[in-house]
């Protein structure tokens, strides 16, 4: 695995290689994070990982969000199915900061930073340079040393790509090209099927090097990166309800 992919790599192993979304506030407890993102505060339980989704239907107009402290300053929210929008604002007021990263298999979205209830960046994951907000380069001094590119080919001759992934990507461009149905498999070498796998949750390399970038970015601003250790904690599960 390469350094810079490491922590799509992360989200992938937890089910969220393909979609993610992933908030961050400072100096909130659980509670009061729950009610700021119109969670059901009623409706909560301690759980794990594995058991987010146990008894909900997240296809049916309900989703969850899983929130529990990072550290001492900061709590950490994932949310599956049915998200909270556009909350940054609430989570941010009171002089507080607020971060968010999501993706899905179409797009990776902008990393947005919120300061005391006000959009300060929207800061491009895949687009080098481009900013937005009233403060656009609040966020540049945290980002130096990381690559936010989706276009980058330098990762080609990378010896840590995932091995074999030149020649299924070959291979799947041809096949793609041809006139081979979309769904025939079964020319495809049995060792490319972790490959296929990757590539069906939205695994690029260029594209997991800039997920990885905005996740690494906000932990040298919250103090601690996403991880096993907090993925294997147990934290707060709140439902959230389409309106």
């Amino acid at each position: 695995m390469r350094r810079s992919e490491r922590l799509w790599h992360l989200a992938y192993k937890y089910g969220m290689g393909e979609s993610f979304t992933g908030m961050w506030v400072e100096g909130l407890e659980t509670a009061e994070v729950a009610r700021r993102i119109s969670a059901d505060t009623a409706a909560k339980e301690k759980c794990r990982w594995a058991d987010l989704l146990k008894g909900v239907n997240i296809g049916s107009g309900v989703g969850v969000a899983w929130v529990g402290r990072l550290n001492d300053n900061w709590t950490q929210i994932l949310q599956r199915g049915v998200e909270s929008l556009d909350v940054l604002p609430a989570l941010s007021a009171g002089n507080r900061r607020a971060l968010l990263v999501s993706w899905n298999v179409n797009a990776v979205g902008d990393l947005v930073y919120a300061i005391d209830g006000n959009y300060a960046t929207a800061f491009s994951v895949t687009r080098p340079g481009r900013r937005r907000g009233s403060d656009p380069h609040a966020l540049d001094l945290y980002a130096e040393g990381l690559q936010f590119d989706a276009q980058d080919s330098s990762w080609e001759n990378d010896p840590d790509l995932p091995a074999g992934w030149m020649e299924y990507s070959a291979w799947e461009e041809a096949r793609l090209e041809g006139d081979i149905p979309e769904d025939d498999y079964e020319d495809m070498r049995p060792e490319w099927m972790d490959l296929l796998e990757f590539a069906v949750n939205g695994y690029s390399p260029p594209l997991a090097t800039c997920i990885t970038s905005a996740l690494a970015l906000v932990g040298r601003i919250t103090g601690r990166e996403l991880d096993e250790a907090w993925m294997n904690g147990v934290h707060t599960r709140f439902l959230i309800t389409r309106r």
